[in-house]
Formats: structure tokens, C-alpha cells, sequence
């Protein structure tokens, strides 16, 4: 997949949704950056971070007992 963006003036662009989708990468997310010798820049999300979302998420699990349906995981664990 390849994507244009611009860089604004003070340095930052935006990653595509499509691509942050693919990637897990949401707010919060650290990102590494590589120069690499030949000029080609390579930009890794950090292994082992977590988003916001999978913090939020992970923070409640195993806060409740026996099984539940997806409609009642969802709404216990949405904002």
C-alpha cells in the first residue's frame, strides 16, 4: 500500500486510516523512525506498546465472571 500525505509546517502529517487500521496503531501510539543509509526513511510501531483502545480494554478485563455475549463485552467496555 502506498499513500501520499503532506507535512505540515510544523513537521507533522497524518497517517492514513487505512493504514493505522492494518497497523493498530491509535492514539497514543509510539512510533520509531529509521534513516536508513540509502536514504529511505522506515517507520515502525514500537513493539509491545499498546493503544489507547487495548489499555482501555485490558484494564477491564477480568473484571467480571463467567461468560458473556460481544453486546455485553461492548457496552462494559466502551467509554
Amino acid at each position: 500500500m502506498t499513500v501520499e500525505t503532506v507535512v505540515t509546517s510544523k513537521g507533522t502529517s497524518t497517517i492514513p486510516l487505512g493504514i493505522r487500521r492494518k497497523t493498530g496503531i491509535g492514539t497514543g501510539t509510539i512510533i520509531q523512525w529509521t534513516l536508513e543509509p540509502d536514504g529511505r526513511i522506515v517507520l515502525r510501531k514500537k513493539p509491545g506498546e499498546l493503544n489507547e483502545a487495548q489499555r482501555h480494554i485490558r484494564a477491564r478485563a477480568g473484571g467480571w465472571q463467567g461468560p458473556i455475549s460481544g453486546v455485553e463485552l461492548l457496552r462494559r467496555t466502551r467509554p
